[in-house]
C-alpha cells in the first residue's frame, strides 16, 4: 500500500511514521521529507497468515508472488516479499528523486493526487489521506 500526493518543496530534511494494524497485516509507512515534498518513501507489510485468512506458506506464496514481478525493474524502487513460517513480510522503498511517477502509477496500492508528477509528492497531504484510513503517526 502506497499513499502519494502533491507537494511544495523547500526546508530541511525530516521523517515521520505511520502505522496501521488491520485484518492481520500491520503496515508500517516512513516517509522522509524536504519541507512538505516527499523524497523518500518505505513501506513494510506484516501478514499474519492466520489472521489474514491465509491457511499456509505456500498458500501465501501462491496469493502474493504475482505481485512481486510488477515492482521489479522500475529505477528507484526497491520490493522485497519474504516468507515465513507464520507470516511473510514485505517492504517497499520508493525513491522519489530517482522514479518515474509514470512507471508506478498504475501498481498496486498506488493512488495519486493531480499535480504529483509536476510538483511532487506532499508529506502533508499524504499524512492525511493515511489519517483518514485509520494509520496513526508514530514516534
Amino acid at each position: 500500500m502506497a499513499v502519494l500526493l502533491t507537494a511544495c518543496s523547500g526546508g530541511s530534511e525530516s521523517t515521520k511514521t505511520f502505522e496501521l494494524d488491520k485484518d492481520g497485516v500491520l503496515t508500517t509507512m516512513v516517509y522522509t521529507a524536504k519541507g512538505d515534498k516527499v523524497t523518500k518513501q518505505t513501506t513494510e507489510n506484516v501478514i499474519q497468515y492466520e489472521l489474514a485468512g491465509i491457511e499456509s506458506k505456500e498458500q501465501a506464496q501462491q496469493l502474493l508472488d504475482p505481485m512481486v514481478s510488477q515492482f521489479q525493474n522500475i529505477d528507484g524502487v526497491t520490493h522485497k516479499l519474504e516468507y515465513e513460517d507464520t507470516k511473510a513480510i514485505e517492504t517497499l522503498a520508493i525513491d522519489y528523486e530517482v522514479v518515474n511517477i509514470d512507471d508506478i502509477e498504475g501498481l498496486p496500492g498506488m493512488s495519486f493526487s493531480e499535480g504529483a508528477k509536476d510538483q511532487g509528492i506532499s508529506l502533508e497531504k499524504s499524512e492525511e489521506l493515511l489519517e483518514s484510513q485509520g494509520f496513526k503517526e508514530v514516534e
